[in-house]
This record gives C-alpha cells, sequence and structure tokens, in this order.
C-alpha cells in the first residue's frame, strides 16, 4: 500500500472522529486528509515530481503529518533533517539530499542560512500565515497522480553514532509493513488514543508509531517536545491510553516531581524501544504503573520493528528484547552468514519487505549493510533455545582487550546494577599493552569511589572485562532516540 492511503482510509471510515490535537488545536479526520492532498497538489504545483526529494526540519506537529502523507501521495521523497541540528549540519544535509522544497519550524527558521537558500528554490515555515495561505490556493481533491508502493518514500538519518549520519531510503511499502506491525504487535486499536512524544523526525516517531496510530483511526495528541509534566497534563486533560517511549523518557516520567499514578490512570499500554532497555526499568515501570502493559521492542530505522518483548514475557524473559515480531525473518550469524547454535553470540541479519532500499549516495555502506538478500544490522545477539534474544552490542563495538572480545553492554548491565549508577557508557580506547581498554562514564545519584565500581565489576565480570577507567560525569550524551553518542564521548576522552 502508498502511504498516502493510510490516511485516507481512516478518514473514508470515521471522517467526523478527531485525527488529531496538538497545541489547543483539533482536527477531524476529513479535514486533516484534504490538508494533505492540498499539501501534495502544492507540490505538483510547483513542478515536484515522484523521485524528487523534499525535505523537513521540523519538531512534532500537526503539519509534520500534513507534509509527510502529501509528500506520499505527490510521490516525492521526504528527507528528515532533524531540527536538533545545527545550522552547518543542516546545510551538509541540504547539500547532499539538494531537496526542491524545504519546509522548516518557525524556531530553527533563524539557522536557515544563505548557503541553505542558495540550494533549495523554495522555503515554507510550518504554522505560518505564509504556508496556510500557499496550500488554500490549490485543490484538497486527491491528485490524480500514480504511486507505486516500491517506489521510495522517505530519507530518515541513522543518528550518527557510528560517524557521520547515513540516510536511509524506504520504500511506501517497507514503512507500511512496519506501521502495520507496530499496530498489531503493540495492540494498538481505534479506541485508543495515542500520545506522539518521541521526535517525528525519527523513524519510530513517525512512521512507526504515529503512523500505526493513523492507520488504526485513532486520536493522536502530539506533543511538541517531551516534558514529563506535559505528558501527565495531557494524558489526564485528554484520556491518553497508549504511548510509546525510549527509555530514557520511561525514566524521566517515573522520576518527574510531577508523577502522579492518578493522573496517569487511562494509560493502559506503555511501548519502549528506539534503544536498549537499561536492567531494571521494566520492573521499575510495572511498579510505579501496575496498570499499564509494557511492551519493549527492538528494531532500526534500516527495518522498523524486529522483536517483541510482550507484557506477559517480562517475568520469565526479561533482560531480552523478546522473539521475532510476527512476519519478521531473523537469523543470528557468524562472519560467514552461517547460523550459530543457541546461547552463542553472533550478529543479527534479516529480510524481507520492511527493509530499506539503501543508504542515499553510499553505495559503499549499502553493499555492507546488504549481502545475498539479507540486511546485516551490526548488532550482536544470542537467541536461547526458546527464541528469545539477549542483545550483547555493536559488531563494530566491540573492545578486543589482550585477544579477547569485550562487549561493552556486558559491562554496562554489570555498572548499572550499583545502585549508585544512574546512567552509564562503556567503549573502548587504544592500550599500549592490551590493545584496546575499556572506559566507562558513569553519572552516579550516591557518592561511591572508582574503586568500589571496579570492585562491583569484578565481582559480576571476568577480570579482563572490568574497566580500567571510570569518569563521573553529570550526563551522558544520546541521541534523539535514546542512543548513546559514543563517538563523541571517545573523541572527548581521547582529547584529554
Amino acid at each position: 500500500m502508498e502511504l498516502g492511503e493510510i490516511l485516507r482510509r481512516a478518514a473514508r471510515r470515521a471522517p467526523e472522529k478527531t485525527a488529531i490535537i496538538a497545541d489547543g488545536q483539533r482536527l477531524d479526520y476529513r479535514a486533516y486528509d484534504r490538508l494533505a492532498n492540498r499539501f501534495a497538489n502544492y507540490l505538483i504545483a510547483q513542478g515536484v515530481g515522484p523521485g524528487d526529494r523534499i525535505a523537513t526540519v521540523l519538531f512534532n506537529s500537526p503539519e509534520y503529518g500534513v507534509v509527510h502523507f502529501g509528500n506520499a501521495r505527490a510521490g516525492s521523497v521526504l528527507v528528515h533533517i532533524p531540527p536538533l541540528y545545527a545550522a552547518a549540519e543542516i546545510a551538509e544535509i541540504v547539500e547532499r539530499t539538494r531537496p526542491r522544497l524545504l519546509v522548516v519550524d518557525a524556531a530553527v527558521h533563524e539557522r536557515i542560512d544563505a548557503e541553505v537558500r542558495s540550494v533549495v528554490p523554495t522555503l515554507m515555515v510550518a504554522g505560518s500565515p505564509d504556508f496556510e495561505d500557499a496550500l488554500a490556493t490549490v485543490s484538497d481533491r486527491l491528485p490524480d497522480r500514480a504511486i507505486d508502493p516500491a517506489a521510495p518514500v522517505a530519507m530518515t538519518f541513522t543518528g550518527g553514532t557510528t560517524g557521520r549520519p547515513k540516510g536511509a531510503v524506504v520504500s511506501h511499502t517497507a514503512r507500511y509493513v512496519s506501521a502495520a506491525s507496530t499496530a498489531r504487535e503493540h495492540q494498538v486499536t481505534e479506541r485508543d488514543v495515542v500520545a506522539v512524544v518521541v521526535p517525528m523526525f525519527h523513524a519510530v516517531g513517525l512512521m512507526i508509531w504515529y503512523q500505526a496510530a493513523i492507520l488504526r483511526g485513532c486520536t493522536a495528541v502530539i506533543l511538541r517536545r517531551w516534558d514529563p509534566a506535559d505528558f501527565i497534563a495531557a494524558t489526564e486533560r485528554h484520556g491518553i491510553s497508549s504511548v510509546f517511549l525510549v527509555p530514557v523518557q520511561v525514566r524521566d516520567l517515573l522520576r518527574s516531581p510531577a508523577f502522579d499514578r492518578k493522573r496517569l490512570a487511562s494509560l493502559k499500554n506503555i511501548g519502549v524501544g528506539g534503544a536498549p532497555t537499561p536492567p531494571g526499568l521494566i520492573e521499575e515501570c510495572r511498579e510505579a504503573l501496575p496498570h499499564c502493559g509494557y511492551t519493549d521492542h527492538y528494531g532500526q530505522s534500516e527495518t522498523g520493528p524486529l522483536t517483541i518483548l510482550k507484557p506477559h514475557d517480562t517475568n520469565a524473559h526479561g533482560g531480552t528484547v523478546g522473539r521475532p515480531a510476527e512476519g519478521v525473518e531473523l537469523r543470528i550469524v557468524d562472519g560467514d552468514g552461517n547460523p550459530v547454535p543457541p546461547g552463542t553470540v553472533g550478529e543479527l541479519i534479516t529480510r524481507g519487505p520492511y527493509l530499506m532500499d539503501g543508504y542515499f549516495g553510499d553505495e559503499e555502506e549499502t553493499a555492507r549493510y546488504f549481502r545475498d538478500g539479507w540486511g546485516w544490522t551490526g548488532d550482536l545477539g544470542r537467541a536461547e533455545e526458546d527464541g528469545y534474544i539477549t542483545l550483547v552490542g555493536r559488531s563494530r563495538e566491540i573492545i578486543i582487550s589482550g585477544g579477547f572480545n569485550i562487549h561493552p553492554s556486558e559491562v554496562e548491565t554489570a555498572l548499572a546494577s550499583h545502585p549508585a549508577v544512574e546512567d552509564c557508557t562503556v567503549f573502548g580506547v587504544p592500550d599500549d599493552r592490551w590493545g584496546e581498554a575499556p572506559v566507562a562514564y558513569v553519572v552516579r545519584t550516591a557518592d561511591v569511589s572508582t574503586e568500589d565500581l571496579i570492585a562491583h565489576c569484578t565481582d559480576r565480570l571476568a577480570r579482563y572485562k572490568r574497566p580500567r577507567e571510570i569518569v563521573f560525569v553529570s550526563t551522558i550524551p544520546r541521541t534523539p532516540s535514546g542512543k548513546v553518542r559514543k563517538p563523541l564521548l571517545r573523541d572527548a576522552y581521547l582529547k584529554g
């Protein structure tokens, strides 16, 4: 299915139902569908053709959905540029992708410099009178343009945890399959009031979670930026029943001064993903919100959701990412692509209609990701006999110390089990004797010494896996999806 159909069919089923609540606005499905038609017709009037690129630099907003679905109906490819990017980063993405049109948030308008304007023919500011006036000049009827579901529809960026962000190009089919899988596995129904609080420029925020809500015909409450107090107030006011959060948002919510179980009484379903769930977070959430189901999922921008840990599995299989989602083909293999036995660490590979087409303008990285039709995720894990999978790290993050492989996640799990550790990350640095040595950055909640933490790790890990050094910090930088920016930390460490 082409993605524009998701909104059109929901509008046909329940035209007068509220589709969007955001910033005091309410739009029903009929009005929202017509706005998407207007944006599509505006693109066509501007000469944007199938396969041409347009781009956004937007925070969560109703306009984001209008642009998303309108782009799909015009047959163009939407480049999602994070509004958190600095001016130079925005300019670099624009130069690489050469969009025909750029839609920006008013809050980041000043970051759009002359260099960007010289590349992009048309600039629109979302929510402004100019944006509204432009859409008012065109028809609100569905454009007469045939769309191939196998054609590319969007480009999202990987977050840059391994260096320069890569643009993952995805088709209509790939993202429809991902949205349908999410709706099914997270048990989203048309009766839900769904909160959209993960950034929509990230694949999981827009094309996984938001699309799942529209696919089911839910009412979506869009929060411009994440703030636990705002989410609690919105849940109480609108009866939010379902939300998807990245792990750091779950922690923010549970530890917010505004947290009040009674005000979250309508919340029944919490989905989590986008980054590994820290040990103990599920248990903490279930204790604080016992009336909520907690569904964990693992996936990538390149794939959509791959595995699901359902609420009834969290007791017996905590610490895993669950089993492959329905319709997902997943293997754990050695470096030659041979399946490894249960309990053995290998790389997760997958194939199916949900896979990306490739990385934009990067044949080398695309060839590295795909082998014989399989996508090599770069994530390491092991599966037990019953199929439940535990992630142990990234293949490129392995620390080789004295000839031994150290998976950073093992050390992070040991550190995180100390009651004085709130957050931590581990990475390898060059070592004259061992080749590489693990270094830990730790956020602590109580007075604890380096020696205490190393001793704590030594009790739980082989000695060669313990951190050689621990750096205490006030916070650990993460991407918008919650993944630790290890290259940034490693560079800072090596520069002293």
